[in-house]
């Protein structure tokens, strides 16, 4: 008969507060990393298939009832913060670039004081918001894309761009905005909403991607880094092997 090892867990508070979700629910029970985690990390087929990180989360999650892939990337990040944190510490080394000299630099992170950005959005009850853009006036109704909607757009345009050639232009852009819109001045017809997408004027597009992006719930990620000359900078935080693998080539 197996053991079975009750693992100890904390409250994670989620970024998106849960407005965004069905269920609404505004936090997660997440466990600890422990020893027999590292052998997910050190999965060479997870490794090699990318899929490492939700199987990590998924394992790590108390709740059954959510699952990594239906969260939207900022929550999942702020879990995988924690995660990192309370496994290998808040202190978390990086290489960083003195924009003024152009010399690289070891710098250390505190994780603990990575904030979380604040909401400015209020979703209607189906978790979509509402924007009008600046040069056509129209009104436009966009929702947030969970961590397994974007993986698929980024796939889908990579399986694309190899049938058409070395030459062929990514799409992914114009793709996730179409995904995201669920309507424009009223229309909710998913081909309608292709056409208006793909023949939206460039300030309309770019103005509403940058809205989206810079009110999408999640840590905020934007440093401010001291140079050893004393200059400051802000920067955004790199993640790199050495996020969730500390000790590797040590």
């Amino acid at each position: 008969m197996d053991n079975i090892i009750e693992e100890e867990f904390d409250v994670i508070e989620l970024p998106s507060k849960g407005l965004f979700y069905k269920s609404k629910k505004n936090t997660v029970q997440v466990s600890y990393l422990t020893a027999t985690d590292e052998n997910i990390l050190t999965s060479p087929n997870l490794l090699q298939s990318g899929k490492v990180i939700d199987v990590l989360l998924n394992k790590k999650i108390v709740d059954k009832d959510i699952k990594a892939d239906d969260m939207l990337p900022g929550d999942k990040n702020a879990i995988l913060f924690w995660l990192r944190s309370t496994g290998y510490g808040e202190k978390y080394p990086i290489e960083v670039t003195d924009p003024n000299t152009n010399e690289k630099f070891e710098y250390e992170v505190d994780l603990s004081e990575i904030p979380i950005k604040e909401i400015t959005l209020t979703p209607d009850e189906n978790g979509e918001c509402e924007f009008t853009l600046p040069l056509s006036k129209s009104k436009v109704k966009f929702r947030y894309l969970t961590s397994k909607e974007e993986d698929t757009i980024v796939e889908q345009d990579e399986k694309d761009r190899r049938k058409k050639g070395p030459n062929a232009i990514s799409e992914v852009l114009t793709k996730k905005l179409i995904a995201q819109i669920m309507e424009i001045d009223g229309i909710r017809d998913r081909n309608e909403i292709y056409v208006k997408v793909n023949r939206l004027k460039v300030g309309d597009s770019s103005a509403l991607r940058k809205y989206i992006n810079d009110n999408e719930p999640g840590l905020d990620t934007n440093i401010q880094v001291t140079s050893p000359s004393g200059s400051f900078f802000f920067t955004e935080l790199p993640i790199t092997t050495k996020f969730l693998w500390p000790y590797i080539n040590s």
